[in-house]
């Protein structure tokens, strides 16, 4: 009976993170219908993870598809170190270069954070279905903040903090266009990193990535892009990029089959399966960055500030301030990916952390019960102030 009642649960549960993500309507019904078979990978997982505790037995046993590295600052012998050096999908935790780019451009008086942009040459970035809702809320959160114009412009600091709270791919890609390609090679250069891929825009990867604007099935593109080499795919998506935003017909062309295919028009699956050309880093080097950021030696220490002055958008949610004295972080979720970077110091060590957290390709069903919950939100936070979340974690790696 207690089975039964779990799984009664964890299907409504599905069905209405489902309907939040993709929308209340009949096409939205018939996509949970054709993907009905996706939804049995991994289902397994779903009842021994109601839990942190029982997280930490799937990240034990699951090492393909997770990376996790917690540092301390100042006691370097409490590391966790887990899948630290694999490449995994960076998803919008690449906005962290972006965020530090124009730190670094605003402390050398190159770019002004006041400066007004338009939301309508926003708008030009963001593709049907991908992630719409998104650049939605950021947009409604800038409005009842009162930042938009008459004109429908806003200051250019506004859209760097609601690109990061709400994923807005739209407002990401703008950024990339006003920060300059080449300037933020220079924030790589900086950085010195050494195992995380130049930026992609997120509307040229979904174009070069969709198979009916390619002519081909799924499994056929799918294929042939994976054979291609680094330089020649980042060639075709900044061509579709530019395309996109400078062709008029081809633009509108891509809108068309976007809004008929909802999207890429493919399965669950085949849908986190793309995640895999998307630009990648580890483990290891973000969480580096986290700690030199936590030592206010990011670069610079008034470029630190900036960036954290930005990423510190958690900590003003009332429920962090009783375990957290400060607190920072960039999360991804999308479907089979959930990621974070955070860096912060609880209340009670006031031992400061700077962390990197990747679940990566996830079975679709374990996807939606950790997406529902946002369980990687929550183990990235308490892995900070939860010594006994910290110590379960040593004891499932080791085995």
């Amino acid at each position: 009976m207690r089975i039964l009642k779990f799984v009664g649960a964890f299907i409504g549960t599905l069905v209405l993170v489902f309907f939040l993500a993709f929308g209340f309507n009949l096409d939205a019904l018939y996509t949970l219908y054709e993907n009905s078979g996706d939804l049995q990978e991994g289902q397994q997982w779903v009842s021994k993870t109601t839990s942190l505790k029982g997280l930490t037995e799937y990240i034990g046993e699951q090492p393909a598809h997770v990376s996790v590295v917690s540092r301390s600052v100042t006691n370097p012998d409490t590391i966790i170190a887990y899948g630290a050096d694999k490449p995994r999908t960076m998803g919008t935790l690449s906005n962290f270069f972006l965020i530090t780019t124009f730190a670094r451009k605003v402390e050398n008086g190159q770019i002004n954070p006041k400066e007004l942009v338009s939301l309508d040459e926003v708008d030009r970035y963001q593709l049907p279905y991908i992630d719409a809702s998104h650049h939605q809320d950021a947009k409604s959160a800038l409005s009842n903040r009162g930042v938009i114009n008459a004109e429908n412009k806003i200051p250019l600091h506004e859209l760097v903090r609601v690109a990061i709270i709400y994923n807005d791919l739209a407002a990401s890609d703008f950024l990339y266009d006003k920060l300059n390609r080449d300037a933020i090679t220079k924030t790589y250069q900086l950085l010195d990193v050494q195992s995380t891929d130049q930026l992609l825009p997120f509307a040229g990867l979904y174009i070069t990535l969709h198979p009916k604007l390619n002519n081909q099935d799924f499994e056929t593109h799918f294929k042939q892009l994976k054979q291609l080499s680094d330089s020649t795919f980042r060639a075709q998506v900044f061509t579709n990029q530019q395309k996109y935003l400078n062709d008029d017909q081809f633009h509108q062309q891509v809108q068309k089959v976007f809004d008929e295919q909802q999207g890429l028009g493919v399965g669950f699956v085949e849908r986190r399966n793309i995640l895999s050309l998307f630009p990648k880093s580890t483990a290891a080097e973000l969480s580096k960055l986290m700690v030199q950021l936590e030592q206010d030696s990011l670069i610079s220490a008034a470029v630190s500030e900036r960036v954290k002055n930005i990423m510190d958008w958690p900590y003003e949610q009332k429920s962090l301030n009783s375990d957290f004295k400060s607190y920072g972080a960039i999360y991804d979720n999308r479907l089979g990916l959930l990621n974070g970077i955070d860096y912060g110091a609880s209340v009670y060590s006031e031992e400061p952390f700077g962390q990197a957290v990747f679940f990566d390709s996830l079975q679709v069903a374990f996807w939606f019960h950790m997406s529902s919950n946002l369980m990687h939100q929550d183990y990235q936070q308490r892995l900070i102030w939860d010594p006994a979340l910290r110590t379960s974690t040593l004891q499932e790696i080791a085995k």
